[in-house]
């Protein structure tokens, strides 16, 4: 580990790659961008409060507390999200984990684009080993992951006497874009130049960001990977729900919540819910999209091919309503999607492997493919959009979960070597050519030779032979748009994936 100067002070610094050029590429690990106690706003900090005498940062990196899944779970489920390179295994779990995560080379004076990552808000943090960047420091891309408060620690709103505290995770994120913005130069970045990014619910996040008129002034381009259309439940529904929390754990409110110990923060269940809430959210989401009451930027949207291939695992059906019995087939589908049943059972079995795969499909195509179509369309009113479907498939048990989700990470962050897998020619081929397209993006706003989903529809498919297509099921999925349907998938998922 190195000590380098910066404007801000001196960090911590390990080379970990290097350009074309030979030029350092350095990981900076875990430079606190704000401070904050539990349940209460983060405030950020200023350039004048780190010292100059002292390294800023931290050699180890930090994640907020979140649930362990015991690694040897995998061995039985091949499940792409329980394996190491998904988990922050190696990272310090504290409540004081206000950090960014920075990757860039060793020319700090040369101002490059910078490229901010938003991972889920479940658990993790930006520095598990698929989030890594240094393959995209090595492109002459200053690389940035925001790690901000997860779980019960950052998504459940507090209804105290005196006010309603909430959206703190979207907050933490707000505040660490500020800060971004005010100090990527430090680090040769080049602040007229930046790209957010996220995927899950960190897609859904940067969303809002684009969203917020905060927010969305600190920032010029957007890529959304599997993210949603916005959800939020209503305020008296999660007052309730808040009240039923406190009382079924015997609890009296915000002060008994900062006594419990973290272990006893983390099991608590029923508090998580995103609202209006006056502060970061003024406006519901959806009302300000169908408005288009957002700005005009390049935007970059899409999904993978087999985004639920990890609910294929017996153990989530029945919560999913998922029939493994043929007979029960028809009646099941009948039951859960009414009059749109036959259309879907008839256009998609012939892509499906069985009947699980068939019901997971429905599901893909009404969650993720659907609210991908939607917000292509919505934004691409007024901004520049692309759209892509990601079909490539990692070579990790022998694609047994297909083009799954987060897999377009591992090839655009070129991190699929923190796998422990055997890389395939064809492997190697899609990480280049995403990169390619996708560094282009973040560039410049635009991918050479690939199609404005604004001109005719076409969104970019990345199978062996990458082309233009028009919006696959698109208009099986206009039928069933505003069912409903879709949302009500969606809270399902969430209430009964755990």
């Amino acid at each position: 580990m190195e000590i380098l100067q910066t404007d801000i002070g001196k960090v911590y610094a390990r080379v970990v790659g290097k350009t074309e050029d030979s030029r350092a590429v350095y990981a900076i690990p875990s430079v606190p961008y704000a401070r904050g106690e539990r349940l209460e706003y983060a405030k950020i900090i200023g350039k004048d409060e780190y010292s100059s005498e002292k390294v800023v940062n931290r050699e180890e990196t930090l994640c907020f507390p979140q649930r362990k899944y015991p690694l040897f779970l995998n061995v039985f489920m091949k499940h792409h999200m329980l394996r190491p390179e998904f988990q922050p295994i190696k990272d310090v779990q504290s409540e004081s984990a206000f950090v960014v995560n920075i990757w860039a080379t060793d020319d700090f004076d040369n101002k490059k684009p910078v490229i901010v990552f938003l991972h889920g808000g479940g658990e993790g943090s930006g520095t598990v080993p698929i989030y890594t960047m240094e393959h995209i420091g090595e492109k002459e891309v200053v690389a940035v992951t925001i790690t901000y408060r997860v779980g019960n620690f950052g998504y459940m709103p507090v209804f105290d006497s005196k006010e309603t505290r909430a959206s703190l995770a979207y907050l933490d994120q707000q505040t660490a874009l500020s800060w971004i913005y005010d100090n990527i130069g430090s680090f040769g970045g080049d602040n007229t130049n930046i790209t957010l990014m996220g995927h899950c619910g960190g897609a859904v996040a940067a969303l809002y960001h684009y969203l917020n008129p905060v927010s969305n002034k600190l920032f010029h381009k957007l890529i959304l990977c599997a993210g949603n259309v916005p959800i939020l439940s209503e305020l008296d529904y999660a007052k309730n729900a808040y009240k039923n929390m406190l009382s079924k754990n015997h609890l009296s409110g915000l002060e008994d919540l900062k006594k419990l110990s973290i272990k006893e923060m983390i099991k608590l269940k029923g508090g998580q819910n995103d609202i209006v809430d006056g502060k970061f959210f003024t406006e519901h989401p959806m009302k300000l999209l169908e408005q288009g009451e957002f700005p005009c930027m390049p935007v970059l949207i899409g999904s993978n091919k087999d985004e639920f291939s990890m609910i294929e695992l017996p153990m989530y059906y029945k919560a999913l309503g998922i029939t493994k019995k043929k007979k029960d087939l028809k009646e099941n589908l009948m039951k859960r999607y009414g009059e749109f049943a036959k259309n879907l059972e008839t256009e998609l079995k012939v892509e499906a492997e069985g009947i699980v795969d068939l019901q997971i499909q429905i599901m893909e195509l009404l969650v993720f493919h659907s609210s991908a179509l939607f917000l292509m369309e919505t934004i691409g009113k007024k901004s520049p959009v692309y759209g892509y479907r990601m079909n490539y498939i990692p070579n990790l048990y022998n694609g047994l979960r297909g083009s799954y989700r987060g897999a377009e990470l591992a090839f655009f962050f070129g991190t699929i070597d923190k796998m422990n897998i055997y890389i395939t020619n064809e492997n190697k081929r899609a990480t280049v050519l995403i990169q390619k397209d996708w560094l282009e993006f973040v560039r410049s706003g635009k991918i050479d030779g690939r199609p404005l989903f604004n001109e005719k529809g076409e969104i970019i498919e990345y199978d062996k032979e990458i082309r233009a297509i028009p919006f696959p099921h698109a208009k099986l999925i206009h039928q069933v748009q505003s069912s409903g349907i879709g949302d009500r998938l969606r809270k399902e998922y969430i209430n009964n994936r755990s």
